[in-house]
């Protein structure tokens, strides 16, 4: 079967926010063939404003989020007598980015709502970002340097995580309906934050039971595994987790650090993270002296679990990325590019991989009254 027959050919999801979030989990529909259709308002989804921008003045990020999706302009005064939602089999929409969410808990098909926090909770009616969805869930209180504040994370990996949480949601209650499991529609209410806490769960636990918290310990450096990060060499970058005693040995041996390697003391990877000030200046030493690429294969043979970490401008003529796909073509108002696939493969149904970018309003014919 091919991709423009995907696993999910027969069904129809609507996004109506146009969020970074809702826009995720409607690609992971379109990847594998649904029907995607954006509703629109007549100046388009937030994300085509969002940088960066391409040469023709569209949003990269816009153009990666919407491959092979429909856009469609609303035009009628109430959200739910546009005549996409009558044929949709599931509609995504962020009560945040919409004047009259209220009405779609009325229609006679399923929803899945993705917000900051969810629809109900102390946190419903706080405004939310990226960065409050790192700072609240504690991912951010580690990162940066011990002095100052932490470090906040660029981007929008918060809402990422939120839209495959609701992706993964409302497959699950898609399947159900389609197995005879289940035969009501169904209303699912997914929270960014929540769907981040899978990073800081523990932090979570320690937090409810008084646990004291660990210190910001600065760059590269995360209780309780050293060495862990990711470290520059002579040329290139090498990621490094070093965790049981053999690992920590076999890298001394790499690195010709062989004296550290039976110290009673380094054995254990908290002792060495508090000895940090004292391994790390001659770890650096070491990496400067050899290829990140030498370091990596010889590594590679000896079990320890290091990665070729590529720079931007190496990433895609990694040979491993250019095997698997990673990177595939999107086309946007005739200008081309290259962004990452759709993370996990299907074989017997596979993915779309990249494929093209529709304008705002491009497919207004095929949902006006007289064909929906």
């Amino acid at each position: 079967m091919s991709a423009e027959q995907g696993v999910f050919h027969d069904l129809t999801v609507v996004d109506v926010s146009g969020s970074v979030a809702t826009s995720y989990a409607a690609k992971l529909f379109a990847d594998y063939g649904a029907v995607v259709v954006n509703l629109e308002p007549a100046k388009g989804f937030a994300t085509r404003t969002l940088p960066p921008l391409l040469a023709n003045g569209d949003s990269a990020m816009h153009a990666y989020l919407h491959t092979n999706k429909q856009s469609v302009v609303a035009t009628h005064p109430r959200l739910t007598d546009e005549p996409v939602l009558r044929r949709a089999d599931l509609v995504i929409f962020d009560p945040d980015c919409l004047a009259q969410a209220d009405g779609l808990s009325d229609i006679k098909t399923n929803t899945c709502a993705i917000s900051w926090y969810g629809l109900t909770g102390p946190y419903s009616d706080m405004s939310g970002s990226d960065a409050a969805i790192h700072a609240l869930s504690g991912l951010m209180r580690g990162i940066g340097n011990p002095e100052g504040p932490p470090i906040i994370p660029p981007g929008f990996q918060a809402q990422i995580i939120g839209g495959l949480s609701a992706y993964n949601g409302a497959l699950g209650h898609l399947l159900a309906q389609r197995m005879g499991n289940r035969r009501d529609h169904f209303q699912l209410d997914a929270s960014v934050l929540e769907a981040n806490m899978c990073f800081t769960d523990l932090a979570a636990i320690n937090a409810y039971m008084g646990n004291p918290q660990p210190p910001r310990m600065g760059i590269n450096r995360f209780p309780p595994t050293y060495p862990l990060g990711i470290w520059p060499c002579q040329d290139g970058w090498l990621g490094v987790t070093n965790l049981t005693p053999g690992q920590w040995k076999a890298f001394c041996k790499l690195l010709n650090l062989e004296h550290f390697a039976d110290i009673e003391l380094f054995q254990s990877s908290v002792s060495r993270l508090e000895s940090a000030d004292l391994l790390e200046p001659e770890i650096l030493a070491a990496l400067s002296h050899h290829s990140a690429e030498d370091l990596f294969y010889r590594g590679q043979a000896m079990r320890i679990p290091l990665a070729r970490v590529p720079t931007m401008e190496e990433l895609f003529d990694v040979d491993q990325y250019r095997s698997r796909q990673a990177f595939s073509q999107v086309e946007a108002a005739g200008e081309t590019f290259a962004a990452p696939s759709t993370p996990f493969r299907l074989f017997s149904t596979p993915p779309n991989l990249g494929g093209p970018v529709a304008g705002l309003g491009a497919d207004n014919a095929l949902w006006s009254a007289d064909h929906a």
